[in-house]
């Protein structure tokens, strides 16, 4: 008679990934880390230093945090710190420095402290490697903007090329798509209602969205795009290589990028855009500013938050 076959003990149970408590943690921890960088992107706020860190320190579960940025010698200088950097001799825990970068440029370092007695986990580390591109590009963003403001051919408040650099630029890409034959893509986004922002909150408050606005748009365009403040609070974008349906849904892409962002003291805000694209939207310079302009009008007169392209008919 042959014995049983012996049942083998049960594992351990473990934590599936899938756990609704750790999907929860990991909801939490994302939200935090869209709030962080909001905060960083707040130019005008002064309390946004403070918000970002304590949202950075919500997000990676540490008792401190603190950002270190690259200085003009090429030394890591502190920037700001948040949280109990200061322990008791003997008290012993983990640390954590990693590098910020942006795009190829190394813009700082994030320094972390963990808790006490609690070595960081996996999941802690795995967070980090993920948001630190976010991080670094929402502080490399900032810290560009605020070397360009005084910066000649610059608007002082935003750090983008002013109206006259955004001309003179696009009268010289407008001469390299004719010569090399491709298309050159225009945005025109008009910010809605903005002057009753202003009344209702204050022009200081307003030139913070404004400041704000630049570095949100930054951040969701190619490096190769231009964007310029052309106007009160209209921003002009060129975008080279690039036709009348990609800078269309490139429009939609900024739009959303307003409106999902959430603004110091004013909260949500919404923007009309328009787009044309040469060469049927203009071989020449001032045609497609022309239709630029139309394009952005009819974004608002159809009822604006919305994206328009305007090409003119072709002529037989």
């Amino acid at each position: 008679m042959s014995r049983p076959r012996p049942v083998p003990a049960p594992l351990p149970s473990r934590r599936s990934a899938d756990d609704p408590g750790d999907r929860g943690a990991r909801r939490r921890a994302s939200r935090s880390l869209w709030s962080a960088c909001e905060a960083l992107l707040a130019a005008a706020e002064p309390r946004a230093f403070t918000r970002a860190l304590d949202r950075l320190s919500e997000a990676f579960d540490c008792d401190g945090v603190a950002l270190h940025v690259l200085g003009p010698a090429g030394e890591l200088e502190p920037w700001c710190a948040r949280g109990a950097w200061r322990t008791a001799a003997g008290d012993l825990r983990g640390c954590l420095s990693v590098p910020l970068w942006r795009g190829p440029e190394r813009v700082g370092t994030l320094d972390l402290l963990g808790r006490a007695g609690r070595p960081f986990r996996p999941s802690q580390m795995s967070l980090v490697r993920t948001a630190s591109g976010a991080i670094g590009a929402a502080l490399g963003a900032r810290l560009e903007l605020q070397r360009l403001r005084s910066m000649p051919g610059r608007d002082p408040l935003t750090g983008l090329p002013d109206a006259r650099a955004f001309q003179s630029r696009l009268e010289s890409e407008m001469s390299r798509a004719r010569r090399h034959g491709v298309p050159l893509g225009l945005a025109f986004v008009d910010l809605d209602r903005f002057g009753s922002l202003n009344a209702r909150y204050g022009r200081e408050a307003g030139d913070g969205v404004l400041s704000e606005v630049a570095l949100v748009l930054r951040l969701a365009l190619r490096e190769s795009d231009l964007l310029a403040r052309v106007g009160g609070d209209q921003f002009g974008v060129l975008l080279p290589e690039t036709d009348l349906a990609p800078a269309r849904r490139c429009g939609e892409r900024l739009r959303h990028a307003l409106e999902d962002h959430r603004f110091a003291r004013v909260g949500r805000i919404s923007a009309s855009i328009g787009v044309t694209a040469s060469p049927r939207g203009g071989l020449e310079g001032v045609e497609l500013l022309a239709n630029g302009d139309q394009a952005l009008a009819l974004a608002k007169k159809s009822g604006r938050r919305r994206v328009a392209a305007f090409e003119p008919a072709p002529v037989h």
